[in-house]
């Protein structure tokens, strides 16, 4: 799986110029860096997968047959409830402030980077004072 790491994209002077409501959803649909580049697919197969189950569960199966997939249904549900979607978002969170934690510390302060800088200058430093 390979992913592409790409530079915001901004529309800032499309938006300025833009009037009335269409400008609103030629912003939206936009494909470069548009959150629904990357969601496209999974919604697709979701939708897919909604619909094929829903078509199978009215058309396809019988009264027993119903039964037990609402018995499936509901299992899942049960076990799915076992885990709060709090407690697996705290562990993300953490790691998105962990990241950017990360990033800071490792961004170089003014003063640092002159010592570096200084330490790199040759040379003599002649000062004429009058």
């Amino acid at each position: 799986v390979s992913v592409d790491i790409k530079m915001t994209v901004t529309y800032t002077a499309e938006v300025a110029t833009c009037t009335g409501l269409g400008c609103f959803w030629k912003l939206l649909f936009r494909w470069r860096g548009s959150i629904y580049k990357l969601l496209w697919p999974n919604l697709l197969v979701y939708t897919a997968v909604y619909f094929t189950l829903s078509v199978v569960y009215r058309v396809l199966l019988n009264e027993e047959h119903r039964l037990l997939f609402e018995k499936i249904a509901l299992h899942c549900q049960a076990y799915g409830e076992l885990i709060p979607i709090s407690f697996v978002l705290g562990f993300y969170v953490s790691i998105v402030i962990k990241r950017w934690w990360d990033q800071y510390i490792c961004m170089p302060w003014p003063d640092n980077m002159a010592m570096f800088v200084s330490t790199l200058v040759h040379g003599q430093v002649k000062t004429h004072f009058h």
